[in-house]
């Protein structure tokens, strides 16, 4: 990876007010621009808001849709990298919890939630693909809310060349402080055993469909320490940060320390194939 300067989004986005979360999005963008930002990441469902167990609020969109369109048409505008989140009906009807990638070229990819909890499940399915995408400057992939408890989804990413992961959220139910300390526990462990950069962040506020996110966002290099936080816990905020390519080049320095050069797949794959037949 080169040097690169990546930024995080904690804000509000209210369920049926599509068209203001649109404009705040597009108020970070401009700001992100105006700082020089290289990759920008808002929290899970963003564009439409997060109402699990509701299948008819928000509406699903498609993914060329009236809203993407609007945010593509910035990427070309702006030429920064930016991922949103959607409420995704695709082509053959299934709804997923997507998020959504815009740049210099519109639309450029996207990355479906791949673990749902059953508190989702009546409202998405589960996507089945772990994509890796490029940017001039470094290669990322995403982790949605709940896949961040999934250790084996950031080793796959970081196996598929992933530098920075992202992991955006709509997680709510606790007070900030607890919810830090949890995301603590193990969030910095995704990053240290995989030596990868990693950027979480969590919707804030009211979202007007009974679920209010307490926020919680932070910005871990590759040994797992928080080098950026958020400052106003319970507020709409951006936290924008740089990442070292020489940091990152010396964390994997040492053999013993860049723990997956030592990995042996063939053991876990006969783990697994011992565990599918029980």
């Amino acid at each position: 990876m080169k040097d690169i300067r990546i930024a995080v989004v904690q804000m509000c986005s209210v369920v049926g007010d599509t068209k203001g979360n649109l404009a705040s999005i597009e108020r970070y963008v401009r700001e992100a621009c105006a700082r020089d930002v290289d990759i920008l990441c808002f929290p899970e469902l963003s564009i439409s808001g997060y109402n699990a167990g509701d299948t008819s609020n928000p509406v699903p969109e498609s993914l060329v849709g009236e809203s993407t369109s609007q945010l593509a048409e910035l990427g070309r505008e702006t030429g920064l990298t930016f991922f949103a989140g959607i409420l995704e009906r695709s082509n053959s009807g299934t709804v997923y919890n997507t998020q959504v990638i815009f740049g210099p070229d519109g639309i450029q990819g996207c990355y479906r939630k791949s673990h749902v909890p059953t508190t989702e499940m009546e409202t998405w399915a589960q996507g089945d693909d772990l994509p890796v995408f490029d940017h001039p400057k470094a290669r990322y992939g995403i982790q949605i809310c709940y896949d961040s408890h999934f250790p084996e989804v950031s080793t796959a990413l970081a196996e598929l060349g992933a530098e920075i992961i992202f992991m955006p959220h709509a997680s709510g139910g606790e007070t900030a402080a607890k919810k830090k300390e949890r995301w603590l526990r193990y969030v910095p462990a995704r990053a240290y055993d995989n030596t990868v950069y990693l950027a979480i962040c969590n919707q804030v506020g009211d979202n007007k469909a009974n679920n209010v996110f307490a926020g919680v966002s932070f910005i871990c290099d590759p040994y797992g320490k928080v080098i950026a936080d958020i400052q106003n816990a319970g507020k709409e905020e951006m936290i924008i940060t740089d990442l070292s390519s020489e940091v990152f080049d010396e964390s994997r320095r040492v053999p013993e320390s860049f723990f997956r050069h030592f990995r042996r797949p063939e053991i876990y794959d006969q783990w697994m194939k011992g565990n599918s037949n029980r």
